[in-house]
């Protein structure tokens, strides 16, 4: 009976000791590849794809590794003292990207992790879902998310993350000026403007009251990079001005530019006058300033022109400032024609500088009239003789004006007028019809 005992024993141990000698080996992935390791140094050539029966040494630790492109590998170890079934399974479960990247100073975040420049090897855990970015300073930052659960698109094996378009931060001043990218409004004092790959943007900064200013930027070959920042700086005042009557003519600098209305631009630290007119209407000035000195330019003025109070009470004549000859008809007296014609003359000017029949000269005082406080005009007539025989005598009423209100001895102020005001309209008329 001992015997028996004995030799049932020892053949349970040589069992024993067969069924441990070897194992079979099974990847989840038929093309994995399945390799000895001794310390860390794997061995070459392999010991086969997916499946491999693996004869367990008792002075080793039987290592292995299971390795398939786009899979973290798996290390197991399988020492002799351990029992173990007689086939053992292995999973491959964890993703890998190999990620390259454009430009290679671009920094490579993952879960917000700076992982360095250049390329990195993304693992991606079972069931996980993992974002990666790639960021650098005038760029746009390309962001990728990369999944490892059932249902989602299987990751790459290899990844190539490039930053492409460019990226300029805008700020403009003044801090409430909007910004414009190819007419469409993105911001207002600063905003993050994107320039595509091979394309350009045009820029246009606009606040009401200002010159707004535009710049085109290029995200193409052998054109200039763009900068990384840009301010834009409104410093020239836009007035935007009307009139009434809404036909009057606009001067700048003593050329017309525009009737009606005229987008007026104040450069920095300038003045500009401002001229506006129509005929029988008083011309109106007005001077524009952008200085810290002035009152700052408003963003919009009408110019409503005040009615000429001299053109209404005045007529446009060919008599203004021209000799006339007055003949006096056959038979009448060189003395009778001379009261008559002072006689005349004296209905409306009743003061006389010089009277002189002997030579034939007469000359009133000037007689002067303001109108609106905006015009003075001055009229008088002269007289003297033409011929004596046949008798005649030479008129001129002579109309002058002047701006603004003016004394009638400042002769430097006026200016011949082609106009006579209307209660003078009829003298010349008077004198050649009764003489």
């Amino acid at each position: 009976m001992k015997k028996k005992l004995l030799f049932l024993i020892s053949f349970l141990l040589i069992s024993y000791s067969y069924s441990q000698s070897k194992i079979q080996v099974t990847a989840n992935y038929a093309d994995a590849e399945i390799f000895k390791v001794i310390g860390n140094e794997v061995v070459k050539p392999s010991l086969g794809f997916g499946s491999i029966v693996l004869k367990l040494n008792k002075k080793e630790l039987n290592k292995i590794r299971i390795v398939k492109e786009g899979f973290e590998s798996v290390t197991k170890q399988y020492p002799r003292t351990t029992k173990w079934p007689k086939k053992v399974q292995v999973n491959l479960e964890n993703r890998v990207v190999k990620i390259s990247t454009q430009p290679f100073d671009a920094v490579i975040y993952v879960e917000g992790n700076n992982v360095g420049t250049r390329n990195c090897e993304l693992v991606i855990l079972k069931d996980a879902i993992v974002t990666v970015e790639l960021k650098k300073k005038g760029f746009k930052t390309v962001s990728k998310v990369y999944y490892n659960k059932e249902g989602k698109d299987i990751p790459p094996l290899k990844d190539e993350l490039q930053l492409k378009d460019r990226v300029v931060e805008i700020k403009v001043s003044p801090a409430d000026a909007e910004i414009f990218v190819d007419k469409n409004s993105v911001g207002i004092g600063s905003a993050t403007v994107i320039i595509p790959n091979n394309e350009c943007v045009l820029l246009e900064i606009n606040k009401e009251g200002y010159l707004g200013s535009e710049k085109v930027f290029c995200n193409k070959e052998n054109d200039p990079e763009p900068p990384h920042s840009f301010k834009f700086s409104l410093t020239d005042r836009l007035v935007k001005i009307s009139t009434t009557p809404d036909d009057s003519e606009i001067k700048v600098d003593g050329k017309i530019v525009g009737v009606g209305s005229y987008d007026l631009k104040v450069p920095k630290n300038k003045c500009v006058e401002v001229i506006a007119s129509k005929s029988s209407y008083l011309t109106l000035k007005k001077n524009y300033c952008n200085s810290d000195d002035y009152q700052e330019p408003p963003t919009r003025d009408h110019l409503e022109l005040k009615e000429d109070e001299a053109i209404k009470n005045s007529i446009s004549t060919d008599f203004a400032n021209v000799n006339f000859t007055i003949a006096v008809r056959e038979g009448m007296a060189e003395i009778e024609a001379w009261k008559l014609l002072s006689s005349i003359v004296t209905t409306e000017f009743d003061v006389l500088e010089v009277i002189d029949r002997e030579t034939g000269y007469l000359r009133t005082a000037w007689q002067v009239q303001s109108f609106n406080g905006e015009s003075t005009i001055r009229t008088r007539i002269v007289v003297k003789l033409g011929d004596s025989n046949p008798l005649k005598y030479i008129m001129k009423i002579s109309s002058e004006r002047a701006e603004g209100i003016a004394s009638v001895k400042d002769d430097q102020e006026f200016e011949e007028w082609s106009r006579i005001l209307k209660k003078y309209k009829n003298i010349i008329e008077e004198a050649q019809s009764r003489l």
